[in-house]
């Protein structure tokens, strides 16, 4: 995995990077965008998961475990796969409990390893906990795109807090907790645009708060709904060999989902 530097994955200038977001536990739409991504790896293809791709809301339809074991085989097996964790994955690193209305998702999930696993439930738990330790925090592009799952943190002040943002660990961090954490709300356009210029970017792509299929905010970031969403699932298709001046750049590589249904 020759990309990595820290906890950043630094991509070339040449080819595709297909970007989801958000896939808590929905096999269907994870098989759905798997199968895009099979379309496009013989052509130099990225394939990015932007984290949350465990925890349903309820544990009837909760494909975590499936999806987690297939990120987790893809990313041990491709070159060119990147997860990176979400506040869900964090949760599970932390031991802290995440919820969704007044849903315990993370009690569930221990509740399906249970179910699956036996005795054995607690020996995967922490094989699933070390896995996402290796995982990246976030990803810069050649062409100045820069992706996390939520953000941006406010108080980074160049490249390197970023590829050294788990030296403090995965507690009381606070640039690591607002980077899974911040939506729209938590932070302002000036801090947006410091943060970018922090890390050498033009635009920023996140998940976390699930939208309208996609939401530009200030022309610097594009926070996207790949399954999680308040209507349209959307993913993109971000041409890593094209300039990006900001994040308008961007939407007209915004995709459907439906498109592949």
């Amino acid at each position: 995995m020759s990309n990595y530097n820290g906890k950043l994955v630094e991509l070339p200038k040449d080819g595709k990077a297909i970007v989801v977001t958000d896939i808590h536990g929905n096999l269907d739409d994870y098989n759905k965008y798997m199968n895009i991504w099979e379309e496009y790896r013989n052509e130099n293809a990225y394939f990015i998961i932007t984290g949350d791709f465990i925890h349903a809301m309820g544990k009837k339809d909760d494909k975590s475990i499936e999806i987690l074991d297939s990120v987790k085989y893809c990313w041990e097996n491709n070159e060119n796969f990147y997860p990176i964790i979400g506040n869900h994955e964090w949760s599970t690193i932390s031991n802290i409990s995440v919820y969704k209305g007044s849903v315990n998702q993370s009690l569930n999930f221990k509740e399906l390893l249970r179910e699956r696993f036996g005795d054995r439930w607690n020996k995967k738990l922490d094989e699933y906990q070390e896995f996402f330790k290796k995982l990246p925090i976030a990803i810069k592009t050649a062409n100045k795109v820069f992706i996390s799952h939520a953000g941006p943190p406010r108080n980074i002040k160049t490249l390197n807090d970023i590829i050294n943002i788990t030296d403090k660990g995965y507690l009381d961090n606070d640039n690591l907790y607002e980077i899974l954490w911040n939506r729209e709300e938590d932070y302002t356009e000036n801090d947006l645009r410091s943060f970018l210029r922090a890390v050498d970017c033009n635009a920023m792509i996140v998940g976390h708060t699930p939208v309208d299929g996609v939401k530009l905010i200030n022309d610097k970031q594009l926070i996207v709904s790949s399954s999680y969403s308040q209507g349209k699932k959307v993913y993109i298709e971000l041409d890593l060999e094209e300039k990006i001046k900001d994040a308008t750049d961007i939407l007209k590589m915004v995709k459907n989902l439906h498109w592949y249904s």
